[in-house]
């Protein structure tokens, strides 16, 4: 079974900023391809940082500028309904402000995997692979994408 590494770097906009990265799977999967002569197998995309995350989505206007950042605030708002921040125990031990960001990315995750056959990745077409930045501040990631096949 051949495996290929590629890394990738991006730069994200803080409070569940997005960044389709479908086309970047699949460049990945087709470098792999075309270098080890594999047709089928798994793509796998990690996320470094403890505070983002990659999922799946209709990468639509609605669900990327509001559907999804307003649901995950259910489960760990960043700021109160006077505009302050909210207090995570998670405060006191780094003294930032990013509690929420944490809770949003666990309820995430930092990979996702994918099969792919003959060289293209199984999505459905309306399924985009995304980056989800979870911080309160604008960061630089990486993707660490690894394809396994035959």
């Amino acid at each position: 079974m051949a495996v290929y590494t590629q890394t990738k770097s991006y730069r994200t906009r803080a409070h569940m900023g997005m960044i389709d990265v479908t086309e970047d799977f699949q460049a990945a999967v087709s470098a792999a391809c075309r270098e080890h002569g594999i047709k089928s197998g798994i793509i796998t995309g990690f996320t470094t940082g403890g505070v983002a995350g990659l999922t799946t989505l209709e990468f639509e206007p609605g669900m990327v500028y509001h559907d999804l950042k307003a649901a995950l605030d259910v489960f760990s708002p960043y700021k109160d309904e006077r505009g302050r921040v909210i207090h995570y125990e998670h405060h006191n031990t780094w003294h930032d402000d990013n509690g929420s960001s944490h809770i949003k990315s666990a309820l995430l995750s930092p990979f996702i995997t994918i099969p792919f056959v003959d060289g293209r990745i199984t999505i459905g077409p309306w399924q985009n692979l995304t980056l989800v930045e979870c911080d309160t501040r604008d960061r630089h990631r990486e993707i660490v994408f690894q394809v396994m096949g035959e």
